[in-house]
């Protein structure tokens, strides 16, 4: 009983062809390099908790392609189960309203991010990682643009564009 109240169904509900989980990595990839670049270009990634929550993020290895796997594997596998299968899922399931669901599920991706300037990107990235999957109902999908905007951001940590 406890599992059918808090399960949200199948994770790969719909199938896609190849194109479509192609097509949302672009669209992550380039919301996190639009807002990576408004964000800089309004010098609000000056903020100092910002700083320090990024300074914290990247001093977890000095080795690139251990900072690729863990933000652009790990961690995104770990939170689309997290926020887009469970709490959209379980939102979505009990409130049968996918705009109140996807909105609530941001804030709540936002929030968690637990500083003004990452909780302002996250919840714009929230909005549209979590509108693909309500759209596409498959966890790959959120996984493919979250994955693509965490490596977006990782290129413009180490190799700056300037403006």
């Amino acid at each position: 009983m406890l599992f059918n109240l808090l399960s949200p169904g199948n994770p790969f509900e719909k199938k896609h062809k190849w194109y479509i989980y192609l097509m949302w990595a672009v669209i992550g990839a380039a919301c996190a390099a639009v807002l990576t670049l408004i964000f800089n270009l309004t010098h609000i990634v000056e903020d100092p908790s910002y700083q320090e929550a990024a300074d914290g993020l990247f001093s977890a290895s000095p080795s690139l392609s251990v900072l690729v796997v863990l933000y652009g594997l790990v961690t995104p596998i770990a939170e689309e189960i997290l926020f887009r299968y469970l709490a959209y899922g379980f939102l979505f399931k009990k409130t049968g309203r996918a705009f109140l669901s996807i909105f609530i599920t941001s804030v709540i991706f936002g929030i968690y991010h637990l500083n003004p300037v990452q909780m302002l990107y996250g919840f714009l990235m929230g909005l549209v990682i979590t509108y693909g999957y309500s759209k596409g109902r498959n966890i790959l999908i959120p996984i493919l643009a979250h994955s693509a905007a965490n490596i977006v951001a990782l290129i413009f940590t180490f190799a700056p564009f300037t403006a």
